[in-house]
């Protein structure tokens, strides 16, 4: 009796350690790999070392420059906010009825003309809600808030003069009202963009939409 509850014992050992094994390759494995996986991602897509399509990415990088009070480091700001402009003009032409030659422009100014005359309720703020014609379901897309052309076309203007060289500069002089007009010109930039960008998704427009969908636009 004592041989069979032994040898029972013994059979129940192997199969929590076959159990344990199998365990191994259809949980804890998987789980490992996927937090392996997250791992990675994140030092990719979360690296602020990377250049990513995300407006905010070069605010923030324009910030740190900013906050870091070195004068040799304003020619790097002042590029990070110009591509900040750049990345949220582009965002909003991705859904539109544009064509792909104003599409291809670099300057944000021309990017917000072509779209105010393509798609003209993007020239004010609106929340944006896609609406199903058949049973009326609705998603709320966000809101939109608009670029001021004429500030934005302002803004790269000086953005530009900034990254020319400057006859007569005392780049030594740390003292030079250049200097500090220049970086209180960059951190009011910094402050218009980083308003804008509050809860603000880019631009759809009816392009792609089909018979089934539309658009509600609500001002308020």
């Amino acid at each position: 009796m004592r041989t069979e509850l032994n040898l029972l014992k013994a059979i129940l050992g192997v199969l929590k350690a076959l159990l344990g094994a199998l365990l191994i390759f259809l949980v804890h494995l998987p789980n490992m790999l996927y937090q392996l996986l997250l791992l990675s991602y994140a030092a990719v897509f979360n690296n602020p070392q990377n250049l990513t399509a995300d407006p905010k990415e070069h605010l923030k990088r324009a910030r740190k420059l900013l906050k870091k009070k070195h004068n040799s480091l304003l020619l790097y700001a002042a590029i990070e906010l110009r591509f900040a402009l750049e990345r949220i003009s582009k965002g909003d032409l991705f859904i539109s009825s544009i064509s792909n030659k104003a599409r291809k422009q670099y300057e944000p100014g021309k990017h917000i003309s072509a779209l105010r005359k393509n798609e003209p309720d993007s020239s004010y703020e609106h929340k944006m809600i896609l609406v199903n014609k058949s049973n009326g379901i609705e998603i709320d897309m966000g809101r939109y808030k608009p670029l001021n052309r004429d500030k934005v076309s302002s803004i790269v203007g000086k953005l530009g003069d900034i990254l020319h060289p400057k006859e007569g500069l005392p780049l030594g002089l740390s003292t030079c009202p250049w200097y500090r007009e220049t970086r209180a010109f960059l951190w009011d930039t910094h402050n218009y963009i980083e308003e804008l960008l509050k809860d603000r998704r880019p631009y759809l427009g009816e392009q792609g939409l089909d018979d089934i969908w539309e658009f509600k636009r609500i001002q308020n």
